[in-house]
This record gives C-alpha cells, sequence and structure tokens, in this order.
C-alpha cells in the first residue's frame, strides 16, 4: 500500500464528489461514501481501476440528467444516496483493495465485471425509461404473471433498456480490456449477466423480503458479474 496513493485518491475523490454535490448528482452522505469509496480504488487499484469507476459514474450520472423530466425516479432531482454509492461500488472497491495487496489477473476481471454491471443496470434503467414501449415484468412468462408493468417497477425490462445495457457492458469491457489487460468478452457477458440478476431480483424478491430492498439487489448484482468475470478468466 502506497500512502501517497491513498492520498491523491482521497484529494482527487473529494474534488469529484464535491462537484457532484454541487449539480445534485450525489446528496451529501453519497459524497461521502464516493470519497471513501475512489479512495480505496484509487489508492490500491491506481488510475486504471479508478478510471473505470468515474467512467461508470459519469456516464451514469449523464444518462441519469437525460430527459430527466421524463423519469419517475427521485434521484434525478435529489442526487444519489449513500447507500445507492456503496450499492454500485463497495464490491469494486473491496476488489481494487485486493487487487493492490494481490494484483492477479481474475482479480482485475472481477473488479471490471462488477463496474459492468453497474453501468449495464444503470444504462439499462435510465435509457429504458424512455421506452415508448411499456416495460414487460421480466419473469412475467416464467410467474405467469401480468406482463406491462409502470416504468420504473423493479424487474421492469424494455428492448431500449436492454440494448443500452449491451452497450453500457461493451464500453467497460472495452476500457478494462485497454487499461486492464482483461478478457473483453468476459466482462461484457458478466456485465450483462449482472444486470440480468438484478432485474430478476427485482422482480422476485425485492421488497417482498423484509431485507432485500434495491441497495441490496444491487450489491448482489455486482457480486454476481464480479464471480462471473473471475470465473471466465481464470486459467484452469
Amino acid at each position: 500500500m502506497d500512502i501517497r496513493l491513498l492520498a491523491a485518491g482521497c484529494v482527487l475523490s473529494l474534488v469529484v464528489a464535491a462537484t457532484a454535490y454541487a449539480l445534485r448528482l450525489l446528496t451529501l452522505d453519497g459524497a461521502a461514501a464516493a470519497v471513501a469509496v475512489g479512495t480505496l480504488v484509487f489508492g490500491f487499484g491506481g488510475w486504471r481501476h479508478a478510471g473505470l469507476l468515474v467512467l461508470f459514474f459519469v456516464t451514469s450520472s449523464a444518462l441519469t440528467r437525460w430527459q430527466a423530466q421524463r423519469k419517475p425516479h427521485p434521484e434525478h432531482t435529489r442526487g444519489r444516496s449513500g447507500g445507492q454509492v456503496l450499492a454500485n461500488g463497495a464490491v469494486a472497491a473491496l476488489l481494487a483493495v485486493w487487487a493492490g495487496v494481490s494484483p492477479t489477473s481474475w482479480v482485475h476481471a472481477a473488479f471490471a465485471g462488477a463496474i459492468a454491471a453497474s453501468t449495464a443496470d444503470t444504462w439499462a434503467t435510465e435509457i429504458g425509461l424512455l421506452s415508448k414501449a411499456p416495460p414487460r415484468l421480466i419473469t412475467a412468462r416464467v410467474l405467469r404473471t401480468r406482463a406491462e408493468v409502470p416504468p420504473g417497477t423493479s424487474g421492469g425490462v424494455t428492448w431500449l433498456g436492454t440494448i443500452a445495457a449491451c452497450v453500457g457492458a461493451a464500453v467497460i469491457a472495452g476500457f478494462s480490456m485497454a487499461w486492464l489487460g482483461t478478457q473483453p468478452a468476459a466482462i461484457w457477458l458478466a456485465g450483462l449477466m449482472g444486470m440480468m440478476v438484478d432485474s430478476i431480483l427485482g422482480a422476485t424478491v425485492e421488497g417482498r423480503v423484509r431485507w432485500i430492498g434495491n441497495d441490496t439487489v444491487n450489491v448482489l448484482a455486482t457480486g454476481v458479474g464480479a464471480a462471473l468475470a473471475a470465473a471466465l478468466s481464470i486459467d484452469f
């Protein structure tokens, strides 16, 4: 561990978080959580890992604000909370620390897979909310429940959102290949599978089990993305 990298990560994270707070992209506790995540990722993973995190945050924030008046989610006006920041970034932060201590290829892949899952899910949500066609519950045929649901419903998917998820995962896969030397196909697939798990959990257990809310689902989805990317990158 390099104290200078941690200090630099803290300063840079403070600048980014303060700017995001001023732009109302983050709440106050969201900014504090972003500083913690950013410091760990930059301090242990270096600029390449931090670059993927910033890429996720900047693109997701831009899409959140794009056509915001047409979207029902409250974070479009008040910013993302600390819980939401940690739900999307905690797994990646832990993996960045791991990469700093034991920089093996599968750990780098796991980090990229977690970021790809968060990116795919966020892009799918933000762009899917603009779909003219109503979302359909991802588990409708399996559970024989009502197919069409209101925009913003957990587990609801659209073709527009799914295409956006594919593009978002591909963006992370491409940059992670350039910066971390990961296999792009593995990262892309991990991102999409993480997004799918998020939608399935959102349609089945989110809000129905006491301790499973949206933040918990996001943590589980990024964990799946990380685990799949790692599994696909291990040389047997």
